[in-house]
């Protein structure tokens, strides 16, 4: 615990509102510290879970026990324990759960001879190191997600509530004009030619085409498409409406998107929905709680993307007005997605 707050009573509230944030920038500053401790733990578990291995296979060559069939065993136990992460619902998961403790006990067997009280015990603690790995895997991408969130809503509270339509000859060349003023990862892609079109008609997964009126993206890099690792991409869809969009509106925008981004292998990264409005009119209940609560998801090599629609209102003072309002961080990688 940080000194500071250690000789504090932590039950002494003066402003509930003021201390929430207080409280929060006080996990914020603590981050860092904790990714540390969770980068420590995890090449500990990691370097554990290869001495196990080699531990077992020595063990049963050393025993007289099977070790090709040790070593072969670890391939469906790794991908149960895989397995049991991208499945969701209990049902499943307790099914791949006995899979696992039936491979186990069979590589507890193949293990055999005199080796074989260690080998339950290696055996079960390979299986417990794997699920420490993937729980604090949750626990980073907790803390990522945290401190994402918290930076985006400081720069809420510091922006300036009023922003300015820009210039330009329609609705859609005065949204992207707001996102190259805001977001330096558009504005230096709209410079790439090819990245944008204006209009676009997108064909899904599922062989539908859609039209959008304008799209700008970013390939994956190389080595996402191959290994999972480097930038996943990403990309912006603008679609604009005559009138108030209404909750169906944005239920066919958010599965049309989807399906879009799971056809081209890149994540959504902002998504503008654009209406002008003639004085005080605003959307409907459903429409505002959909926006407010709903959020294209799409799953890409093992990782979920998700991504609000953020609704762009042109007022007739000059001024738009977000349903939600999507800040990007002041610290980078700034208007690039981030797996949920």
């Amino acid at each position: 615990m940080d000194r500071e707050h250690a000789g504090r009573d932590a039950r002494a509230v003066e402003d509930p509102i003021a201390a929430i944030f207080d409280l929060a920038d006080s996990v914020d500053h603590q981050t860092p510290k904790i990714r540390r401790m969770l980068r420590y733990v995890r090449v500990f578990v990691s370097l554990w879970l290869l001495l196990d291995f080699f531990l077992i296979i020595a063990l049963a060559a050393i025993g007289g026990g099977n070790p090709v069939a040790a070593f072969l065993l670890f391939i469906p136990v790794i991908g149960l324990l895989l397995g049991m992460r991208r499945v969701s619902g209990q049902t499943p998961r307790l099914v791949l759960l006995i899979l696992v403790i039936v491979f186990a006990n069979l590589m507890i067997v193949s293990v055999g001879g005199m080796f074989l009280i260690f080998g339950i015990v290696l055996v079960a603690l390979f299986v417990l190191g794997f699920i420490i790995l993937e729980l604090m895997r949750d626990l980073r991408s907790f803390f990522d997600y945290f401190a994402l969130r918290h930076r985006v809503i400081q720069r809420v509270r510091q922006a300036d509530p009023v922003v300015y339509v820009p210039e330009g000859k329609d609705a859609v060349q005065r949204i992207l004009s707001h996102l190259a003023a805001t977001s330096p990862d558009v504005r230096g892609l709209m410079a790439v030619p090819g990245a944008v079109a204006i209009p676009a008609l997108l064909t899904g997964k599922t062989g539908l085409t859609y039209s959008f009126d304008a799209y700008v993206r970013q390939p994956a890099s190389f080595l996402w498409k191959t290994v999972s690792l480097g930038t996943p991409g990403f990309a912006v869809f603008v679609k604009a409406f005559d009138k108030a969009p209404t909750a169906e509106d944005l239920k066919a925008l958010k599965a049309a998107i989807e399906d879009a981004s799971l056809a081209a292998r890149i994540p959504p990264a902002r998504i503008l929905v654009l209406w002008r409005a003639k004085g005080n009119e605003s959307v409907s209940a459903d429409a505002y709680e959909f926006l407010t609560k709903e959020a294209v998801r799409v799953r890409l090599r093992g990782s979920t993307f998700a991504c609000s629609l953020e609704l762009a209102i042109e007022r007739d003072d000059g001024t738009y007005d977000f349903i939600p309002l999507v800040l990007e961080p002041a610290v980078a990688p700034s208007g690039r997605p981030v797996p949920s």
